[in-house]
């Protein structure tokens, strides 16, 4: 599996492109925007695109998915929570095209796209529908955490307590994952247990 990462859109989301290296099939993790770098990266590079998976359902990590989705194809996953923002978006100013979703994932499922199994985890608190997803050594943890940071809960759906919760409940996971999020740099579980200022003295 290789990923590949591209910085996209106002708010300097990550969207991640993820490789089968063998069969060139490939899934896209949040695309924030239309982009033509990243669609002529899957073209000239001969991938199939399988899959869209969105974290949530903020306008910046959608806003891309029925560009990629008219183009490529590929089926969307999202959690049913978080559809609603797809025809109530945030009022921020921001026009997208409107999308279908194919697969509503919840907590537990297992998803297997591109020779990759993928779990679902729940993770509320930055938006009701809010999910991570595992993949071998990965965690897309869109914005339920950054590196030495955590989402916003002023937004609709939002909820500190919940999204305490959900945070203690991935760095409970046993063993270490590397943390792709949705904006700024990775991080490591084990990096959060000791400096993520949400838990405190918790560890």
């Amino acid at each position: 599996m290789t990923i590949k990462t591209f910085v996209l859109g106002l708010l300097s989301n990550n969207t991640y492109l993820v490789i089968n290296e063998q069969d060139k099939s490939c899934f896209l993790v949040d695309p924030s925007t239309p982009s033509k770098e990243l669609a002529e990266y899957i073209e000239s590079n001969g991938l199939k695109l399988e899959g869209i998976l969105l974290t949530h359902g903020h306008f910046d990590h959608i806003g891309g998915v029925q560009f990629f989705k008219e183009k490529f194809g590929g089926k969307v996953y999202m959690h049913g929570e978080d559809v609603d923002f797809i025809d109530n978006p945030l009022k921020m100013g921001r026009k997208y095209d409107k999308f279908s979703v194919d697969v509503m994932v919840k907590d537990g499922d297992e998803l297997k796209l591109c020779g990759s199994k993928i779990e679902v985890v729940h993770t509320p608190g930055h938006s009701l529908g809010g999910v991570c997803y595992i993949s071998d050594s990965v965690i897309f943890c869109g914005d339920t955490i950054f590196r030495g940071s955590y989402g916003r809960t002023d937004l609709r759906g939002g909820d500190f307590n919940q999204l305490y919760q959900s945070i203690n409940k991935i760095l409970n996971l046993q063993g270490d994952y590397t943390l792709l999020c949705g904006h700024g740099a990775p991080s490591t579980l084990g990096f959060e247990r000791v400096n993520n200022p949400i838990l405190g003295d918790s560890y």
